[in-house]
């Protein structure tokens, strides 16, 4: 007898519902999207212990006659395909008809229903074994959410009899927040739908139908006062972008891809999204923002990863265009600026002191037992690059010294002195100033993770910051880092939030003091003079004094140059006045 035999039924549908189903996340995804594709206005998602004891998914959909329920758990059964040709024209979320059956293959799956128009509700039941399915009965009339079609869905004991899958599941909290994660990726896919999850008796999420920007501003600003910016570029490839400047996050969950009303975790849209963006991040820091993409179907492969969370696109160079062109939108790019007239004879500076002059004092030394300095500085003395000539593009400050003109991106050249700052206080153990605040700031962050986080804000007070959990869903800062500025502080704090949260190696670690630093710098780089802002001469000149007293003054801390220097001779080159 040979050593090759087919597989028994029950063992090869276990297998198959490997690809679909991986873990508690992965039912509630296909499930929603099921209700999705149903037409549904609402979609409530209850879990037991993370959804490893019970799933519940309730919709108010179009709902299913008695014989597409005792077809629809059957392998292969859809109502989306009919021919081959199907397959380059899916509009819809789901199209194998692979989900059900692989569901009730893992768990005990039962599935109530009741069509529009129709005055009879049906269930379903379909344990681990097929050999133990019961035809659809009729039941008693149900509410789903208010409406009296729909269908509810219980997946109960999920790898209850597969132990080596059940012990690769996270812990509850884990699982839940997986779940939570799924949800908020259809919810901004599909705003016009309603969203509730509950966990056990606790309601995580609540989201009414409404638009794409309000629930954007709903679910990523979280009530923050974050800077949002949009735009929307139509055509037969249309293109909308939802951003919320100044928030990154230091992983790429917060980038939500949605492609003809599909969300995805694509690897090609992704370097898409981040190639017009590559300058305007720290290594390892990545946006906030909602992109959604409409395209002729027949122009995508979304049949090419089992998760369907993955496409293929038969042009991704239009892609990248597309994206390149929405973002060089959002980023604009400064008009050129001449350097206008010099100082007004009547100009004169400011009184010196930290408070009236904040930037001035950022590298201020500060001797014990002595108050702030009144000598006014020497503002217009020579640099060591020369004389201040002006700003070029509203970014680029000019300096003229011995036949050179030198250009200091203003931007990398105050993110390098920040950083260096900062430096010097965490890692070369001289502390860092503390700032009290006036009005404390009070950053909103979501219930389940804030658990997480309580215990890591005691890591960043050594540094100056003075922060507690207040209430059940936000963290108060009362004091910050003298260095840090107050420029966008709502989004920088709850970035450093972000982090802590992700961060797991604590004080006790040999490299605490090189994570945290990276974490403490990342963030007030962030409130670094931008390319277009204008700052005064004097600023300009003590910049570049603090640049040329830096370490590795030559570039920011993510690598540009702060600094190109012009001849005399290549610009009298340029107009042909060389002999």
């Amino acid at each position: 007898m040979g050593n090759i035999r087919i597989l028994p039924s029950l063992i090869a549908e276990r297998i198959a519902a490997g690809e679909v189903v991986e873990r508690p996340a992965s039912v509630v995804k296909e499930l929603c999207e099921n209700a999705i594709d149903a037409g549904a206005s609402a979609v409530e998602v209850r879990l037991a212990k993370g959804g490893t004891e019970l799933i519940e998914v309730t919709d108010n959909g179009s709902g299913m006659p008695r014989e597409d329920l005792e077809v629809c758990i059957g392998r292969h059964a859809t109502s989306k395909i009919r021919e081959f040709e199907d397959l380059s024209r899916l509009n819809t979320l789901g199209f194998r008809g692979e989900a059900l059956p692989s569901i009730a293959s893992v768990s005990e799956l039962s599935v109530v229903s009741r069509a529009s128009g129709s005055t009879v509700t049906h269930e379903i039941r379909l344990a681990q074994s097929a050999a133990e399915r019961v035809d659809a009965r009729n039941v008693p009339n149900i509410s789903f959410l208010g409406s009296a079609h729909g269908t509810r869905v219980r997946v109960a004991s999920l790898f209850s009899q597969i132990p080596a899958r059940l012990k690769f599941l996270k812990s509850i909290g884990a699982e839940t927040s997986a779940v939570r994660e799924i949800i908020e990726r259809l919810a901004l896919t599909h705003p016009e739908v309603a969203f509730t999850l509950k966990n056990e008796d606790r309601t995580l999420l609540e989201l009414p139908a409404e638009s794409l920007k309000d629930r954007t501003v709903r679910m990523l600003a979280d009530d923050n006062p974050f800077e949002i910016v949009e735009t929307e570029l139509p055509g037969s490839y249309s293109i909308r972008v939802i951003w919320l400047k100044g928030l990154s996050l230091p992983h790429t969950r917060g980038m939500y891809q949605i492609v003809n009303g599909r969300a995805l975790r694509d690897r090609t849209l992704q370097s898409a999204i981040l190639n017009p963006l590559k300058q305007s991040f720290l290594p390892g820091n990545f946006p906030v923002c909602v992109v959604r993409i409409d395209l002729p179907t027949d122009e995508l492969d979304v049949n090419v990863h089992p998760g369907k969370t993955e496409i293929r696109f038969l042009e991704s160079r239009k892609i990248y265009a597309l994206c390149d062109a929405a973002f060089e939108r959002l980023l604009g790019r400064p008009a050129f600026r001449d350097a206008g007239p010099g100082p007004d004879p009547g100009f004169h500076p400011p009184q010196w002191n930290r408070e009236s002059t904040p930037f001035l004092a950022l590298n201020a030394e500060t001797q014990a037992g002595t108050g702030p300095s009144t000598t006014p500085p020497a503002f217009f003395d020579s640099t060591p690059i020369g004389e201040y000539r002006g700003v070029w593009f509203a970014t680029y400050l000019a300096f003229e010294k011995d036949d050179k003109i030198t250009l200091i991106d203003q931007h990398a050249a105050h993110e390098r002195v920040r950083y260096e700052q900062i430096k010097k206080g965490v890692l070369g153990k001289q502390g860092c100033e503390t700032q009290q605040l006036l009005v404390p700031e009070v950053v909103k962050f979501p219930p389940d993770r804030l658990i997480r986080l309580r215990n890591k804000l005691d890591w960043v007070k050594p540094l100056g910051f003075d922060a507690e959990v207040f209430g059940e869903e936000s963290v108060v800062f009362r004091a910050i880092p003298s260095v840090w500025g107050s420029g966008t502080l709502p989004e920088r704090l709850r970035n450093l939030l972000e982090r802590l949260e992700n961060e797991d190696a604590g004080p006790e670690h040999p490299t605490w003091d090189e994570v945290l630093f990276e974490k403490i710098a990342m963030e007030a780089c962030r409130s670094s003079f931008k390319a277009g802002d204008t700052i005064h001469e004097w600023s300009a000149r003590d910049l570049v004094r603090k640049l040329f007293t830096c370490e590795h003054p030559g570039n920011c801390p993510h690598g540009r140059p702060t600094s190109i220097t012009l001849s005399r001779n290549k610009v009298e080159e340029w107009f042909s006045r060389l002999s």
